[in-house]
């Protein structure tokens, strides 16, 4: 079985760094910057770290994961990636980048609900996560890690 991991990079101009993919409709979509892995090369951070260094000749540091979207087919595994002060990121930043893979382009998003939803994330609820974060002030990069949080708790209403 594979997932997908991804991440959520803040370019140097405060933008989120992602992935743009022009259809033969003449619409978009986007997608973050990530990779298919097999679900047993773990650890996950390892292996999106190694993934991110190939796709953006970026060195960066995996910290949070900010969601796990269940799509059905491939879960998407998402986490913060910092790039590390030592890359030299100057300039426009989406043009120092290698060349985007599989005919997509790299493009910079506004961090707004309304840029986020104009973005047309694939998978949908990346662009919900997002956009609902940033509604409620809160950037995707200060989100706390899904693992540290405490379980759900279902509450059960007594039957009257």
């Amino acid at each position: 079985m594979s997932v997908r991991l991804s991440a959520v990079i803040k370019a140097p101009n405060g933008y989120l760094l992602a992935l743009r993919q022009d259809m033969p409709d003449s619409t978009h979509r986007h997608l973050l910057p990530g990779r298919m892995v097999d679900n047993t090369d773990r650890p996950f951070e390892d292996a999106l770290q190694r993934a991110l260094r190939e796709q953006t000749n970026l060195n960066t540091t995996i910290g949070a994961l900010i969601d796990i979207d269940k799509t059905g087919v491939n879960d998407e595994y998402v986490f913060i990636a910092h790039i590390d002060r030592a890359n030299p990121v100057s300039g426009n930043f989406p043009d120092r980048l290698p060349p985007a893979p599989s005919g997509c382009s790299w493009n910079c998003i506004e961090l707004t609900p309304t840029a986020i939803h104009g973005a047309n994330f694939t998978p949908k609820g990346i662009g919900y996560l997002l956009a609902g974060h940033l509604r409620h002030g809160r950037q995707p990069w200060a989100l706390a890690d899904l693992r540290s949080r405490p379980p759900a708790t279902r509450r059960h209403h007594k039957a009257r």
